[in-house]
């Protein structure tokens, strides 16, 4: 009962120890970049918009 017993104390303090630094990683400055371009993959299927011609960028700059 005892061996049961330590078994389970350690198993516990190991996972606890594993989900800490789990949340430490994922929260980490240096993921900021990869869940930031994560994030935005949805619109990464989204035609660009097109660039102005030089005609129209004129006519905007005399409004």
């Amino acid at each position: 009962m005892e061996t049961a017993t330590l078994m389970h104390t350690v198993l516990t303090v190991l996972l606890f120890v594993g989900f800490v630094g789990l949340v430490i990683w994922a929260y980490s400055k240096g993921r900021k970049k990869d869940f930031d371009e994560a994030a935005n993959l949805v619109f990464d299927d989204e035609p660009k918009p097109a660039k102005p011609s030089q005609k129209q960028q004129q006519e905007s700059d005399h409004e």
